[in-house]
């Protein structure tokens, strides 16, 4: 009877042994399904927010992009600068500096064979008008590995009338145009006098383009204004869940007015090709 007794104790502890590690068996793996699928879950929903702050930086960005042209196109009308839509949900700031009134003007402009560049030699009114202050210096017209040719027009005002006075010059003999003279020194015309009534200088390269930019004895007027515009939109959140705008800039270049009636206007003694 012991031996039985014995024996269905011990059956019994096993199976309980057994069903113990069948159940830790179970648990284990629910902790690991578990964790899995919280794993997952947290991967998903990390991503969606990702995917979430990149679109709407994305949008953020056009708006700064479309604010920042608006502030540019507000000050052109108004000559505010400070800018803020009408829903007050983006803004732009303008600030704007003088081109040129150095001694050397270089707008950095490639221009074409036959294109016209043109510097200004006198001042500029508020409204954009002629002023009555002229450069006094001599004035030469460079250029970087110019092989061309140039004709330059020197518009000047006398005694209310106004004439001009062309010159030509050759930097390379295998082009020569009639009348031209070559004479250049280190990729520069000679030193031309502006007389102190020059209005505007026009070049228009010939057989070939390139920059060109003019030096000067003296410091030139200046041609006209740099706008930079930026633009505010959104919010960004960082790492650490600080809020900031997102930005952008933009610059435009605006030059005073080329007035084409001083080249189709104009007949002079004076407007002959000149050395």
């Amino acid at each position: 009877m012991k031996k039985n007794i014995f024996k269905k104790r011990t059956i019994v502890d096993w199976r309980s042994k057994i069903e113990d590690f069948r159940s830790g068996q179970v648990a284990i793996i629910v902790m690991l399904v578990s964790t899995l699928l919280i794993t997952v879950g947290l991967s998903l929903s990390k991503k969606a927010t990702v995917e979430t702050k990149i679109d709407y930086n994305e949008e953020a960005l056009k708006k700064a992009f479309n604010a920042a042209e608006s502030g540019i196109d507000y000050y052109l009308a108004t000559g505010q600068k400070t800018y803020n839509s009408t829903d007050n949900l983006t803004e732009a700031n303008i600030a704007t500096e003088n081109i040129g009134g150095g001694n050397i003007l270089n707008f950095n402009e490639f221009t074409p064979e036959n294109g016209v560049q043109y510097f200004w030699l006198t001042n500029h009114n508020a409204d954009g008008s002629i002023g009555n202050g002229y450069y006094a210096g001599n004035f030469q017209l460079c250029t970087d590995g110019f092989s061309g040719s140039m004709e330059i027009s020197q518009f000047y005002l006398s005694g209310g009338v106004y004439g001009v006075k062309r010159h030509g010059y050759n930097f390379d003999n295998a082009n020569l145009v009639n009348g031209f003279s070559e004479n250049f020194e280190n990729d520069c015309t000679s030193q031309i006098a502006s007389a102190g009534n020059t209005v505007l200088v026009t070049v228009t390269p010939i057989f070939a383009g390139g920059q060109i930019y003019m030096k000067g004895t003296a410091n030139f007027p200046v041609q006209g204004e740099r706008i930079n515009s930026t633009g505010s939109a959104g919010v960004v959140f960082g790492e650490t869940g600080e809020e900031s705008k997102i930005n952008k800039k933009l610059s435009i270049e605006r030059r005073y007015k080329f007035p084409f009636f001083l080249l189709s206007g104009i007949v002079s003694e004076t407007s002959v090709l000149s050395q």
